[in-house]
Protein backbone atom coordinates (compact mmCIF):
# COMPACT_ATOMS: atom_id res chain seq x y z
CA UNK A 1 0.00 0.00 0.00
CA UNK A 2 2.90 2.54 0.72
CA UNK A 3 4.50 1.73 -2.27
CA UNK A 4 1.14 2.86 -4.23
CA UNK A 5 1.09 6.09 -2.34
CA UNK A 6 4.48 6.92 -3.42
CA UNK A 7 3.80 6.01 -6.84
CA UNK A 8 1.09 8.36 -7.17
CA UNK A 9 2.77 10.73 -5.46
CA UNK A 10 5.28 10.41 -7.99
CA UNK A 11 3.13 10.62 -10.84
CA UNK A 12 1.53 13.69 -9.03
CA UNK A 13 4.69 15.69 -8.62
CA UNK A 14 5.87 15.63 -12.36
CA UNK A 15 2.22 16.33 -13.34
CA UNK A 16 2.74 19.92 -11.16
CA UNK A 17 5.48 20.94 -13.42
CA UNK A 18 4.98 19.36 -16.85
CA UNK A 19 7.48 21.47 -18.37
CA UNK A 20 10.83 21.26 -16.19
CA UNK A 21 10.50 17.56 -15.96
CA UNK A 22 9.61 17.19 -19.83
CA UNK A 23 12.56 18.78 -20.45
CA UNK A 24 14.62 17.19 -17.77
CA UNK A 25 13.49 13.85 -19.12
CA UNK A 26 14.35 14.61 -22.64
CA UNK A 27 17.35 15.78 -22.08
CA UNK A 28 18.14 12.84 -20.17
CA UNK A 29 17.20 10.35 -22.42
CA UNK A 30 19.22 12.34 -25.31
CA UNK A 31 21.90 12.06 -22.55
CA UNK A 32 21.20 7.99 -21.43
CA UNK A 33 21.28 7.38 -25.59
CA UNK A 34 24.61 9.15 -26.26
CA UNK A 35 26.09 7.52 -23.45
CA UNK A 36 25.26 3.72 -24.77
CA UNK A 37 26.76 5.32 -28.64
CA UNK A 38 28.37 8.59 -28.40
CA UNK A 39 28.54 8.26 -32.29
CA UNK A 40 24.94 8.68 -33.44
CA UNK A 41 25.30 12.00 -35.15
CA UNK A 42 21.42 12.57 -35.32
CA UNK A 43 20.60 11.79 -31.24
CA UNK A 44 23.87 14.37 -30.87
CA UNK A 45 22.11 17.12 -33.47
CA UNK A 46 19.16 16.37 -31.38
CA UNK A 47 20.73 17.47 -28.10
CA UNK A 48 22.45 20.04 -29.79
CA UNK A 49 19.29 21.98 -30.91
CA UNK A 50 17.76 21.34 -27.61
CA UNK A 51 20.59 23.20 -25.60
CA UNK A 52 20.50 25.80 -28.39
CA UNK A 53 16.86 26.12 -27.50
CA UNK A 54 18.13 26.58 -24.17
CA UNK A 55 20.49 28.99 -24.73
CA UNK A 56 23.27 26.77 -23.55
CA UNK A 57 25.49 27.50 -26.52
CA UNK A 58 29.13 25.61 -25.51
CA UNK A 59 27.09 22.39 -24.80
CA UNK A 60 25.34 22.59 -28.20
CA UNK A 61 28.72 23.35 -29.72
CA UNK A 62 30.07 20.92 -28.53
CA UNK A 63 27.73 18.22 -29.61
CA UNK A 64 27.41 19.91 -33.24
CA UNK A 65 30.85 19.77 -33.48
CA UNK A 66 30.86 16.14 -32.46
CA UNK A 67 27.78 15.03 -34.95
CA UNK A 68 29.84 16.64 -37.87
CA UNK A 69 32.76 14.79 -36.97
CA UNK A 70 31.23 11.43 -37.34
CA UNK A 71 28.74 12.76 -40.69
CA UNK A 72 29.24 15.53 -42.39
CA UNK A 73 26.55 15.70 -44.75
CA UNK A 74 23.58 14.92 -43.08
CA UNK A 75 20.74 17.89 -43.63
CA UNK A 76 19.89 18.41 -39.66
CA UNK A 77 23.29 18.33 -38.37
CA UNK A 78 24.92 21.32 -41.04
CA UNK A 79 21.61 23.48 -40.80
CA UNK A 80 21.88 23.43 -36.68
CA UNK A 81 25.46 23.73 -36.90
CA UNK A 82 24.73 26.62 -39.00
CA UNK A 83 22.24 28.18 -35.99
CA UNK A 84 24.83 27.45 -33.40
CA UNK A 85 27.65 29.13 -35.45
CA UNK A 86 25.71 31.98 -36.06
CA UNK A 87 24.57 32.55 -32.54
CA UNK A 88 28.65 32.62 -31.68
CA UNK A 89 29.20 35.13 -34.16
CA UNK A 90 30.76 32.69 -36.77
CA UNK A 91 29.35 33.68 -39.36
CA UNK A 92 31.65 32.06 -41.84
CA UNK A 93 31.21 28.82 -40.90
CA UNK A 94 27.60 29.01 -40.44
CA UNK A 95 27.85 30.34 -44.24
CA UNK A 96 30.15 26.84 -44.74
CA UNK A 97 27.19 24.84 -42.83
CA UNK A 98 24.24 25.95 -44.95
CA UNK A 99 26.00 25.62 -48.26
CA UNK A 100 26.95 22.33 -47.67
CA UNK A 101 23.66 21.95 -46.88
CA UNK A 102 22.04 22.84 -49.91
CA UNK A 103 24.96 20.96 -51.99
CA UNK A 104 23.55 18.09 -50.33
CA UNK A 105 20.24 18.90 -50.96
CA UNK A 106 19.43 22.13 -53.08
CA UNK A 107 16.02 22.24 -52.29
CA UNK A 108 15.82 22.23 -48.28
CA UNK A 109 13.88 25.11 -48.30
CA UNK A 110 14.85 26.05 -44.42
CA UNK A 111 19.29 26.13 -45.58
CA UNK A 112 18.06 28.01 -48.67
CA UNK A 113 16.47 30.79 -46.25
CA UNK A 114 19.13 31.04 -43.80
CA UNK A 115 21.84 31.53 -46.39
CA UNK A 116 19.95 33.73 -48.16
CA UNK A 117 19.37 36.40 -45.12
CA UNK A 118 23.13 36.38 -44.21
CA UNK A 119 24.18 36.82 -47.49
CA UNK A 120 21.94 39.79 -48.03
CA UNK A 121 23.09 41.00 -44.39
CA UNK A 122 26.33 40.93 -45.62
CA UNK A 123 25.47 42.88 -49.04
CA UNK A 124 26.95 39.90 -50.60
CA UNK A 125 26.84 39.96 -54.35
CA UNK A 126 24.60 37.08 -54.75
CA UNK A 127 21.87 38.29 -52.12
CA UNK A 128 19.47 38.89 -55.65
CA UNK A 129 19.94 35.52 -57.52
CA UNK A 130 19.24 34.03 -54.12
CA UNK A 131 16.44 35.80 -53.84
CA UNK A 132 15.12 34.91 -57.04
CA UNK A 133 16.27 31.23 -56.46
CA UNK A 134 14.11 31.29 -53.04
CA UNK A 135 11.39 32.86 -54.53
CA UNK A 136 10.89 30.12 -57.47
CA UNK A 137 11.41 27.02 -55.08
CA UNK A 138 7.62 29.16 -52.70
CA UNK A 139 5.31 29.49 -55.67
CA UNK A 140 6.82 33.56 -55.26
CA UNK A 141 6.20 33.92 -51.29
CA UNK A 142 8.93 34.93 -49.74
CA UNK A 143 9.01 37.23 -46.32
CA UNK A 144 8.96 40.51 -45.75
CA UNK A 145 12.11 39.98 -43.79
CA UNK A 146 13.58 38.97 -47.16
CA UNK A 147 11.76 41.33 -49.62
CA UNK A 148 13.38 44.13 -47.08
CA UNK A 149 16.38 43.41 -48.65
CA UNK A 150 15.24 43.87 -51.93
CA UNK A 151 14.28 48.11 -51.04
CA UNK A 152 17.25 48.58 -49.91
CA UNK A 153 19.39 47.68 -52.77
CA UNK A 154 16.48 49.36 -55.17
CA UNK A 155 15.15 46.33 -56.69
CA UNK A 156 11.68 47.69 -56.32
CA UNK A 157 10.26 45.74 -58.85
CA UNK A 158 10.64 42.50 -57.65
CA UNK A 159 10.07 43.43 -54.10
CA UNK A 160 6.85 44.88 -55.40
CA UNK A 161 5.90 41.73 -57.16
CA UNK A 162 6.53 39.88 -53.98
CA UNK A 163 4.86 42.13 -51.85
CA UNK A 164 1.40 41.56 -54.28
CA UNK A 165 2.22 38.04 -54.10
CA UNK A 166 1.84 38.32 -50.17
CA UNK A 167 -0.76 40.41 -50.33
CA UNK A 168 -2.95 38.07 -52.37
CA UNK A 169 -3.08 35.48 -49.59
CA UNK A 170 -3.15 38.10 -46.70
CA UNK A 171 -4.68 41.81 -47.15
CA UNK A 172 -4.51 43.18 -43.84
CA UNK A 173 -0.67 41.71 -43.03
CA UNK A 174 0.50 44.70 -40.89
CA UNK A 175 4.62 44.32 -42.31
CA UNK A 176 3.36 43.63 -46.03
CA UNK A 177 1.33 46.95 -45.93
CA UNK A 178 4.00 48.85 -44.10
CA UNK A 179 6.69 47.71 -46.29
CA UNK A 180 4.49 48.33 -50.03
CA UNK A 181 3.84 52.33 -48.23
CA UNK A 182 7.62 52.74 -48.03
CA UNK A 183 8.56 51.45 -51.37
CA UNK A 184 5.32 53.86 -53.74
CA UNK A 185 6.60 57.03 -50.65
CA UNK A 186 10.22 56.67 -51.67
CA UNK A 187 11.14 59.51 -53.63
CA UNK A 188 14.83 58.63 -54.33
CA UNK A 189 15.28 59.20 -58.22
CA UNK A 190 15.55 55.87 -59.24
CA UNK A 191 12.42 54.59 -58.37
CA UNK A 192 10.34 54.80 -60.69
CA UNK A 193 7.11 53.26 -58.89
CA UNK A 194 6.91 56.32 -56.66
CA UNK A 195 3.29 57.08 -56.74
CA UNK A 196 2.13 60.00 -54.20
CA UNK A 197 -1.63 58.52 -54.19
CA UNK A 198 -0.70 54.73 -54.06
CA UNK A 199 1.29 55.58 -50.71
CA UNK A 200 -1.21 57.18 -49.20
CA UNK A 201 -3.92 54.56 -50.02
CA UNK A 202 -1.52 52.63 -47.74
CA UNK A 203 -0.83 55.04 -45.15
CA UNK A 204 -4.43 55.13 -44.66
CA UNK A 205 -5.24 51.47 -44.82
CA UNK A 206 -2.83 50.77 -42.08
CA UNK A 207 -3.97 53.80 -39.91
CA UNK A 208 -7.89 52.51 -40.44
CA UNK A 209 -7.04 48.72 -39.36
CA UNK A 210 -3.72 49.54 -37.03
CA UNK A 211 -5.05 53.27 -35.42
CA UNK A 212 -2.51 53.13 -32.28
CA UNK A 213 0.67 51.71 -33.86
CA UNK A 214 2.92 54.60 -33.79
CA UNK A 215 5.48 53.96 -37.21
CA UNK A 216 2.36 54.66 -39.62
CA UNK A 217 2.19 57.85 -38.22
CA UNK A 218 6.01 58.41 -38.58
CA UNK A 219 6.53 57.34 -42.00
CA UNK A 220 3.35 58.78 -43.40
CA UNK A 221 4.30 62.12 -42.13
CA UNK A 222 7.94 61.38 -43.06
CA UNK A 223 6.19 60.81 -46.61
CA UNK A 224 4.57 64.75 -46.31
CA UNK A 225 7.60 66.04 -45.20
CA UNK A 226 9.48 64.50 -48.51
CA UNK A 227 6.46 66.33 -50.64
CA UNK A 228 7.00 69.68 -48.70
CA UNK A 229 3.39 68.82 -47.28
CA UNK A 230 5.17 70.47 -43.91
CA UNK A 231 1.53 71.44 -41.98
CA UNK A 232 0.39 67.68 -43.06
CA UNK A 233 3.87 66.31 -41.71
CA UNK A 234 3.24 68.08 -38.43
CA UNK A 235 -0.71 66.80 -38.18
CA UNK A 236 0.86 63.19 -38.82
CA UNK A 237 4.01 63.64 -36.16
CA UNK A 238 1.89 64.78 -33.41
CA UNK A 239 -0.65 62.03 -33.41
CA UNK A 240 2.19 59.98 -33.69
CA UNK A 241 4.27 61.32 -30.53
CA UNK A 242 1.16 61.19 -28.45
CA UNK A 243 1.84 57.38 -29.28
CA UNK A 244 5.60 57.40 -28.39
CA UNK A 245 6.17 60.22 -26.81
CA UNK A 246 10.20 58.89 -26.30
CA UNK A 247 10.72 59.66 -30.76
CA UNK A 248 13.42 62.04 -30.62
CA UNK A 249 13.68 61.74 -34.56
CA UNK A 250 9.93 62.92 -34.57
CA UNK A 251 10.61 65.57 -32.79
CA UNK A 252 13.60 66.50 -34.91
CA UNK A 253 11.15 66.23 -37.61
CA UNK A 254 8.90 68.40 -36.28
CA UNK A 255 11.39 71.31 -36.00
CA UNK A 256 11.97 70.84 -39.06
CA UNK A 257 9.08 71.27 -40.19
CA UNK A 258 8.50 74.25 -38.05
CA UNK A 259 11.75 75.57 -39.27
CA UNK A 260 10.54 75.31 -43.18
CA UNK A 261 7.10 77.17 -42.07
CA UNK A 262 9.30 79.62 -40.28
CA UNK A 263 7.78 79.07 -36.90
CA UNK A 264 11.23 79.69 -35.18
CA UNK A 265 10.08 79.23 -31.62
CA UNK A 266 7.87 76.03 -31.86
CA UNK A 267 10.95 74.70 -33.69
CA UNK A 268 13.16 75.21 -30.96
CA UNK A 269 10.45 73.76 -28.33
CA UNK A 270 10.68 70.40 -30.70
CA UNK A 271 14.70 70.22 -31.25
CA UNK A 272 14.90 70.99 -27.21
CA UNK A 273 12.08 67.87 -26.99
CA UNK A 274 14.83 65.53 -29.14
CA UNK A 275 17.45 67.04 -26.93
CA UNK A 276 16.01 65.95 -23.37
CA UNK A 277 15.25 62.29 -24.93
CA UNK A 278 18.92 61.94 -25.58
CA UNK A 279 21.05 65.07 -24.73
CA UNK A 280 24.29 63.27 -26.81
CA UNK A 281 21.49 64.48 -30.31
CA UNK A 282 24.40 65.81 -32.16
CA UNK A 283 22.15 67.45 -35.00
CA UNK A 284 19.82 68.29 -32.78
CA UNK A 285 22.08 71.06 -31.27
CA UNK A 286 22.96 72.26 -34.69
CA UNK A 287 19.61 72.43 -35.94
CA UNK A 288 17.98 74.16 -32.46
CA UNK A 289 21.45 76.65 -33.16
CA UNK A 290 20.00 77.55 -36.59
CA UNK A 291 16.64 78.07 -35.16
CA UNK A 292 18.23 80.30 -32.71
CA UNK A 293 19.95 82.41 -35.36
CA UNK A 294 17.08 82.61 -37.40
CA UNK A 295 14.82 83.83 -34.50
CA UNK A 296 18.13 86.41 -33.59
CA UNK A 297 19.22 84.78 -30.53
CA UNK A 298 22.90 84.48 -31.28
CA UNK A 299 24.11 83.97 -27.93
CA UNK A 300 21.81 80.54 -27.36
CA UNK A 301 22.88 79.86 -30.93
CA UNK A 302 26.39 79.80 -29.59
CA UNK A 303 25.85 77.84 -26.64
CA UNK A 304 24.48 75.02 -28.50
CA UNK A 305 27.43 75.41 -31.50
CA UNK A 306 29.38 75.02 -28.01
CA UNK A 307 27.46 71.80 -27.57
CA UNK A 308 28.05 70.59 -30.36
CA UNK A 309 31.41 70.71 -30.33
CA UNK A 310 32.11 69.05 -26.85
CA UNK A 311 30.27 65.90 -28.63
CA UNK A 312 32.11 66.53 -31.54
CA UNK A 313 35.14 68.82 -31.56
CA UNK A 314 36.09 68.28 -35.24
CA UNK A 315 32.20 69.12 -36.27
CA UNK A 316 32.79 71.58 -38.91
CA UNK A 317 29.01 73.47 -39.07
CA UNK A 318 29.90 74.38 -34.84
CA UNK A 319 33.30 75.70 -35.57
CA UNK A 320 32.23 78.01 -38.55
CA UNK A 321 28.92 78.99 -36.68
CA UNK A 322 31.00 80.27 -33.59
CA UNK A 323 33.69 81.90 -35.93
CA UNK A 324 30.83 83.75 -37.93
CA UNK A 325 30.32 86.26 -34.67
Amino acid sequence: MRLIIIFFLVIFSQCNSPNSTSNLTYLDSLSFLIQKDSSDFKVLSQRAKFYLDNNNIQSAKSDIDQAYSVFKNDINVLLIKGDIYFELNETRISKKSWERCLSVDPNKIECRIKLTNLLCAVRDTSCRSMIDTLAQLQNGIVSTSIIVYLKEMKEYDLALRLLNNLLEEDTVDKEVLYLTSLIYSDTTSTNKFFDSELSEKYFKEIIARYPSDFQVYYNFGKHKQNMSQFSLALDLYNKGIKLNPNSMQTYYNMGFCELELNNYPQAINHFSSAISIDNSFLIAYHARAYAYTLNGDYKQAQSDWKNCLMINPSYIPAIEGLSSR
